[in-house]
């Protein structure tokens, strides 16, 4: 639940500790590029059962077990997509400022200050920054989720902050959101089949008549089997859990959504799958996408471009290839050099 830079900090805190004490650690955790870094001995556990140990060396090159395998497989490859298409912009933020008044009424908090940046049509734009950078505040004042202190929004022409509530709702529907916690925000007492319908009610999208094919042709599509549409959330994974999230945002057909650090909560294996999902509907649906994460990694598998926040402010955008190969910014170094699993490459 760590940013790549505070991770690295608690890890070198660990094995000091380790050190200076001369203690054992057990170290569990599903992020293998993290053990990589710090365990002398893994093993690899899979319903309840031990089917593969050895030194770090062995289990990274030379895995036998099926399951580890796969594991490893999973593991972001860090290789940034190719596409040298010329986009036009289909969202633009100019002096975006968004300010929060703290309790003692002193100086606001500027988690989004002064930030102007594009996102292309039809591509993925990841935005990175440790914990409090202003990410997440800086997608939600893109959809108006938040209201903004200064600057302005426009997408496809459209000036986002003048329009009335009608406007808006019209917009709601080419503009989405995933977040990153599904059964947080997934209503526990409605269905799959409900939380669905509701958007598509709502946007007129579907009628009572055609409501059922609809929704199975959305489950369909973001991977879930129609025999789950009268289940609840608490019935299902974190993955499952993740994809009835995707497909509420994606009922309205969007031409935007903004993904909220949408795999953060989730293991290696159900990570790259809703990965490589997204993916996937991405080209079918012909997406635009802001992809928020602090797991850079994760970020250069799935980007086009990268933009990178600090305290709020843009510190550097570019093409994903260049940003981690080349950042010019001290800040883009600093998380660079943080990223696990260098030791197992």
């Amino acid at each position: 639940a760590l940013d790549v830079t505070i991770q690295a900090q608690i890890l070198r805190l660990i094995a000091s500790l380790q050190e200076k004490r001369d203690i054992g650690v057990l170290f569990i955790s599903h992020d293998l590029a993290v053990v990589s870094d710090i365990a002398d001995h893994i093993v690899v556990m899979e319903k309840g059962l031990v089917v593969e140990q050895g030194a770090p060396a062995k289990i990274f090159t030379d895995a036998e077990h099926p399951y580890t395998q796969k594991l490893l497989a999973a593991i972001p490859s860090g290789k940034a997509p190719e596409s040298d298409e010329v986009r036009e912009p289909l969202i633009t933020a100019s002096n975006l400022k968004t300010y929060f008044q703290t309790q003692s009424g002193n100086e606001p908090v500027k988690a989004v200050d002064d930030v102007s940046l594009e996102i292309k049509r039809g591509e993925v734009l990841g935005l990175v920054g440790e914990s409090g950078s202003g990410k997440s505040t800086f997608g939600r004042s893109l959809l108006r989720l938040t209201p903004i202190t200064d600057g302005n929004v426009t997408f496809d022409g459209i000036d986002v902050g003048a329009l009335g509530r009608n406007d808006l709702k019209a917009l709601r529907r080419r503009m989405q959101m995933i977040f990153q916690d599904p059964y947080a925000s997934l209503n526990p007492r409605m269905t799959v089949y409900d939380t669905l319908a509701e958007p598509l009610l709502l946007h007129n999208i579907a009628t009572r008549s055609t409501l059922d094919a609809a929704i199975k042709s959305l489950m369909n599509d973001v991977g879930l089997a129609s025999a789950f549409a009268k289940k609840y959330p608490h019935e299902f994974s974190g993955g499952q859990r993740q994809r009835i999230a995707i497909g509420r945002a994606l009922a309205t057909k969007p031409e935007f959504i903004v993904a909220d650090e949408p795999v953060s909560a989730l293991d290696v294996t159900i990570q790259a799958q809703i990965l490589d999902l997204l993916k996937d509907l991405k080209d079918e649906y012909g997406l635009t996408m802001l992809f928020v994460s602090h797991d850079l990694a994760v970020v250069r598998q799935i980007a086009d471009r990268v933009a990178v926040l600090y305290r709020g402010k843009l510190e550097e955008v570019g093409n994903t290839a260049s940003v981690f190969d080349t950042p010019t910014s001290d800040y883009t170094q600093r998380l660079l050099a943080a990223i696990p699993g260098k030791s197992a490459a």
